[in-house]
């Protein structure tokens, strides 16, 4: 049994180790094209006119004016003369990378459990997310358990799922009232059980990496004994991956700021913040916690009388680190961009909405160094768009994703 267990581990520290590699096609893309559009939104600086993103190897290699940017003398130049290019959208918040079979209910916290083993590369909701501008997913386990369990940043494209992956483990997903709930059970059924069996489970975590830390810096002389099911809290701790918390309404969003930011001081992903948890906004942003709310977009607020936008009443109270998220299949992955318009539609900024489903969640996912924006160095994951994507009068024409088309209306059946 431990041998097998072993060895599984070992395939899981190889896949992760491929996942954390640049990605590689079996390139059918020629070395150099270049994109020339209507509009480059950039979503890190100004909106270019007749701009052109040149693409090398996969990689943005330069954006700008066309004519400012030098193109190899081979290069394919691609044109949308009347179209936008933006970044792919990131999603942060998805259940349909893989298979759905996202929870085990057994126990309340999970942490041995993670869901790159059940990705399914270019699956058909994420062939339609493409078609939708969805060029990252986080995908992670449900929400039936306070800890999920590990979750994977991965791109919506085709492949293997070594040339998909963008990081694994990329989140840990905790959920903090409402679906953990349960009539009767173990303890965790309610919410003064749910916050000890996760503030029990982290401090065991901790404790694991502080000893293998202290270890590795020579501060203790016996080595630790490697713990499988606690391993992947090292990354956790050393805050090179964040927290995605199911956390919602006023209380819950307390427990949330209270116990993994203000106890553990983790790095979280807010990922409902929804009703009317955008009343504790001063203390979010204290302390720079994104928040990627959603599905819900607006509320009901029985003080006033008044329906409320959610990112709207955030961004009112000067909250900035703020996005949207469709909890795939709940809302289609594809409707992302119907979040951000919607979240418009009740107030929020129209500029800020684009950088809410691309930069912004990039950031929050701590994968800004690769997608979110176009800029050189980053991601050749490019939307061709017939206008903004936040109107819904709008569609995709074609999704570059690595530098490779993975989608292109002339070609492919309209899937949306």
């Amino acid at each position: 049994m431990m041998l097998s267990r072993k060895a599984c581990w070992l395939i899981a520290g190889l896949a992760v180790a491929i996942g954390h590699a640049s990605i590689s096609w079996s390139q059918e893309t020629k070395p150099a094209i270049a994109i020339r559009v209507g509009k480059v939104i950039t979503c890190a600086g100004d909106p270019i006119l007749d701009g052109v993103i040149l693409v090398v190897g996969g990689k943005i290699q330069g954006v700008g004016p066309f004519g400012a940017v030098p193109l190899p003398e081979d290069c394919e130049v691609i044109h949308h003369p009347n179209s936008f290019a933006m970044p792919g959208l990131i999603e942060a918040h998805s259940h349909v990378g893989g298979t759905s079979d996202l929870n085990e209910m057994v126990y309340q916290t999970n942490p041995e459990l993670r869901n790159w083993d059940q990705a399914i590369p270019h699956n058909e909701q994420l062939k339609v997310a493409i078609a939708g501008g969805v060029t990252t997913i986080c995908f992670i386990p449900g929400s039936g358990t306070n800890m999920g369990g590990w979750g994977t940043l991965m791109k919506t494209g085709p492949g293997k799922l070594s040339d998909v992956i963008l990081k694994a483990p990329g989140v840990l997903k905790i959920a903090q009232a409402g679906n953990p709930e349960r009539a009767a059970g173990e303890v965790g059924s309610g919410r003064v059980g749910m916050n000890h069996v996760i503030r029990q489970q982290l401090m065991e975590g901790r404790l694991y990496v502080q000893q293998w830390d202290a270890y590795e810096a020579g501060r203790l002389k016996d080595k630790p004994e490697v713990n499988l099911r606690l391993e992947y809290f090292k990354p956790l701790f050393h805050h090179e991956i964040p927290v995605v918390v199911h956390t919602q309404q006023y209380q819950v969003v307390q427990s949330t700021l209270r116990m993994l930011v203000d106890e553990f001081n983790l790095k979280i992903v807010i990922d409902h913040g929804t009703f009317d948890a955008f009343k504790l906004a001063d203390e979010v942003n204290k302390r720079d916690i994104p928040v990627m709310a959603g599905p819900r977009g607006f509320w009901y607020d029985p003080e006033v009388g008044q329906i409320r936008g959610i990112v709207a009443e955030y961004a009112k109270r000067g909250s900035v680190l703020l996005g949207v998220n469709t909890d795939a299949p709940v809302i289609p992955q594809e409707e992302l961009s119907f979040q951000a318009t919607m979240a418009v539609r009740y107030g929020w900024d129209e500029e800020k909405a684009l950088r809410g489903v691309t930069i912004e969640p990039a950031k929050a996912l701590m994968i800004a160094d690769r997608v979110g924006s176009l800029e050189p160095g980053k991601d050749a994951d490019i939307v061709i768009t017939t206008g903004s994507i936040i109107d819904p009068r709008c569609y995709v024409e074609q999704v570059f994703i690595d530098g490779k088309s993975v989608y292109d209306i002339k070609k492919d059946r309209r899937r949306f």
